[in-house]
């Protein structure tokens, strides 16, 4: 008389189990082989394997938790009172667990149904899973770096060539200037070419102010050092374009940390940087909407938010926005040079910046500065100033 196919002699029952372990291990590990993989494709292959590495396969289900997501396979809906988990840890923290059952149970308990070999198995599954996504995270975060430090360096080459692009044209867009100055006081000029001499005079001046945004980018110019309130700061750099916002029905909210601490910063330079911020924003919302000033404490620092509700930046663009002469407004509408300086100044100041942008909600800019001390690249910059003096 037959055996039914799921009742094996305790020998052969024993040597069937371990080899169901050892193939559900090896295939976790064939399923997390892959270079470009994500976690939650790790976890679906995962979950489909485990049901078949417990004593009754055919009733058995299988479950993953991990940041909220779940994952499902086997057999249909659970007993709850016939499972068996294991947790999930990333770097120490629980992320999630792993969790094996039977839908319909054949014994009693989790005690009299589970082998002694199929919890070590379990744990051991949720410990490959938490080293799995270390190693997918570890991989991610090393990527992110990569692309910060491309993209400062880039930043770095552009500043270095904006830089000698302002040297070079300075000189020369000063004569310029001071002839077509001294042209307009002869007296005896027809009135034609005395306008034509005042819009030379006008687009050197533009010129000129384009080229100290240059030497404001490439940090030529050294932040001159004060104790300032970045919350006077950040209120009075938004209130320079109200006007603005009043014509565009834009409303204005401000989220200011009480007992904000003192920031120790160039007060001129800190308030352009609010002002780019802000100008950006009221460009972003063209049929109205909402910006929000945000200031708050950090850990060793201060942080400024200027947030819109606006279109968003597409993701193929975000990466270049703190480019300098990279604009996406209509010819006569901007320079590109906004997002630039503010960086270069931030920069300066020993902060940083960074920018979030979800299209269809929305644009935050993040200013990070330090307090309770100079800013580490005052002197270096007010050397540098003097040198290119």
């Amino acid at each position: 008389m037959g055996r039914r196919p799921e009742q094996r002699s305790p020998r052969d029952g024993a040597l069937s189990e371990r080899v169901k372990e050892l193939e559900c291990l090896y295939g976790i590990a064939q399923a997390s082989a892959g270079p470009d993989l994500a976690v939650p494709e790790v976890l679906e292959r995962v979950v489909a394997l485990l049901p078949a590495a417990l004593r009754y396969p055919l009733r058995a289900y299988a479950c993953i938790r991990f940041d909220g997501q779940s994952f499902v396979g086997g057999a249909g809906a659970p007993d709850p009172s016939v499972r068996l988990s294991a947790p999930i840890r990333v770097r120490g923290r629980r992320r999630g667990e792993v969790a094996v059952g039977y839908a319909g149970a054949p014994a009693p308990s989790p005690e009299t149904v589970f082998l002694s070999e199929e919890r070590r198995l379990l744990a051991e599954v949720a410990r490959q899973l938490g080293l799995v996504a270390e190693r997918i995270e570890s991989r991610k975060e090393q990527e992110a770096l990569r692309e910060q430090l491309w993209h400062a360096e880039r930043l770095i080459t552009l500043g270095q060539l904006a830089s000698g692009v302002a040297h070079e044209l300075n000189e020369p867009l000063g004569s310029a200037l001071g002839f077509a100055q001294l042209l307009a006081k002869n007296p005896s000029l027809p009135p034609g070419a005395l306008d034509d001499l005042r819009r030379i005079e006008a687009a050197a001046l533009h010129a000129r102010s384009i080229i100290a945004k240059l030497m404001l980018f490439s940090r030529q110019s050294a932040p001159r050092l004060a104790v300032v309130d970045l919350n006077a700061l950040a209120r009075d750099g938004v209130e320079l374009l109200k006007w603005r916002c009043e014509d565009r029905g834009i409303r204005v909210c401000y989220r200011l940390a009480a007992r904000l601490p003192p920031v120790t910063a160039d007060e001129g330079q800190v308030r352009q940087v609010v002002v780019n911020l802000a100008a950006n924003a009221i460009h972003a919302l063209a049929d109205g909407g909402r910006i929000t000033v945000t200031t708050a404490r950090r850990r060793g620092g201060v942080v400024l938010a200027v947030a819109d509700t606006g279109a968003g930046i597409p993701p193929d663009i975000l990466p270049r926005v703190f480019d300098p002469f990279f604009t996406t407004k209509d010819v006569g509408q901007g320079t590109g040079l906004g997002l630039s300086i503010a960086h270069g100044i931030v920069t300066a100041h020993g902060g940083k910046i960074g920018i979030e942008s979800e299209v269809g909600k929305g644009t935050c800019v993040r200013v990070r500065l330090p307090v309770g001390r100079a800013a580490p690249e005052a002197e270096p910059a007010r050397r540098a100033a003097r040198h290119a003096r």
